[in-house]
């Protein structure tokens, strides 16, 4: 695109140059000197707006080959610009939707709007595989990730759903602007799939019940935890700066991740085990709640607390050390 607008802007110099020759040399008006200057790089054929003497004839034949040379090289860097960037984004979509037949345990995103983007930078740092649903292809396009895939169509229906492979999902995020669009999202996940993790983004306080009957597992509103953000960064900014450092979204990159796993059924090593056994000072690894099978939280258990059969585990440590956890042994939601 650079190439074109300075190819571009040679051009006109050029259109401007003859037309200059055409007017102070050739003594043409200024209309007719650019008549003759755009008639004369376009090779359409008319004769000259007046006759012209033999340095007129001489200028124009040295116009002609540098002029016309330049014209269609512009024409041709605009035809391949245009079409081939066309080509590449619209392959580029064939691709990553063949990509969703392979993909298990994924997440599907609803909407790639400004929610949506948000949702598919924090799953590309958690190296998470997604699939993103939009009606916009050129919304599609923008796009990217190495485990990305991509359907093009309305999210509401099942067919679109069936396409982004939600009997294989692992979860599914209804981030569309709409609330109404977004409620026809959860009603139809929870029907093509009932075991199916469904969170959901609300804009009112009706909507969120709304979403919750649907079948919505987590509803989540923007405005209201931007404006407890907000009012939480002026009383208290270091509890922010903390919870940013918990997940990530503060400073470089040090190593340490937030994580949840859960202990599944084969964890037979976890299972009965205490947290100080099971996790260990030098493990690198910190619990910071545990939310029980039965629905009860523990935020900051202590290291006698005892592991159960699906309890829920937060941690928070070295990001190598949660990858050595043996998969037979916990599963991450």
């Amino acid at each position: 695109m650079r190439r074109l607008i300075v190819l571009g802007a040679l051009l006109v110099a050029v259109i401007c140059l003859g037309a200059a020759w055409y007017g102070f040399v050739e003594q043409f008006s200024t209309v007719d000197a650019f008549y003759q200057a755009i008639t004369t790089l376009s090779t359409v054929g008319f004769q000259e707006v007046h006759p012209l003497d033999q340095g007129g004839r001489i200028f124009t034949m040295f116009y002609i080959l540098g002029g016309v040379g330049l014209l269609f090289y512009t024409a041709t860097t605009a035809v391949e610009t245009i079409v081939l960037e066309q080509f590449a984004d619209r392959f580029g979509l064939l691709q990553r939707a063949r990509r969703v037949r392979k993909m298990e345990r994924h997440f599907i995103i609803c909407g790639f709007g400004r929610v949506g983007r948000e949702v598919a930078e924090e799953l590309n740092e958690r190296h998470e595989a997604y699939v993103i649903v939009d009606r916009n292809e050129a919304t599609l396009a923008r796009s990217n990730g190495r485990d990305v895939g991509v359907v093009h169509g309305d999210a509401t229906e099942e067919a679109t759903l069936r396409a982004a492979g939600i009997e294989r999902a692992r979860g599914i995020i209804a981030a569309a602007d709409s609330d109404v669009e977004n409620t026809y999202i959860v009603l139809t996940a929870r029907a093509l799939n009932p075991d199916l993790f469904i969170v959901a983004r609300a804009g009112t306080d009706s909507a969120d019940a709304r979403m919750r009957s649907a079948g919505a597992d987590r509803v989540v509103s923007p405005y209201r935890i931007g404006g407890r953000r907000m009012a939480l960064s002026a009383v208290q900014p270091m509890l922010v700066e903390v919870f940013d450092t918990l997940t990530g979204q503060r400073g470089g990159d040090d190593g340490n991740v937030l994580c949840e796993i859960v202990v599944e059924d084969d964890a037979a090593t976890l299972t009965g085990q205490t947290l100080a056994e099971a996790f260990p000072p030098d493990s690198g690894l910190q619990v910071l709640g545990i939310a029980r099978a039965g629905g009860a939280l523990e935020v900051g258990p202590r290291g006698g607390a005892t592991l159960q059969l699906g309890d829920r585990l937060m941690l928070f440590g070295d990001r190598e050390a949660i990858a050595r956890l043996s998969p037979a042994t916990v599963s991450r939601r």
